[in-house]
């Protein structure tokens, strides 16, 4: 789990299929995927891009949503 710089969101990666982009406290989710499947994340990408984050927090998510799917297993 890696909680963004402005301390409001948190990506949390829930075994090897499941990563959690949400928001602290409200628990709302800003995007979910599976980081075993390149579509998924390349999806998950273009949420991050289009959300409402500030550019840091897309920045360090962006970052975590690569190394998640980097570590996750590939079959």
């Amino acid at each position: 789990m890696a909680r963004l710089p402005s301390e409001q969101y948190l990506i949390q990666m829930m075994g090897d299929d499941k990563v959690i982009l949400f928001e602290d406290g409200s628990e709302r989710e800003i995007v979910r995927f599976d980081p075993r499947d390149q579509n998924a994340t390349a999806q998950a990408q273009k949420v991050i891009a289009e959300s409402e984050l500030d550019a840091e927090d897309k920045c360090f998510a962006h970052f975590w949503s690569g190394y998640f799917y980097a570590h996750a297993s590939h079959g």
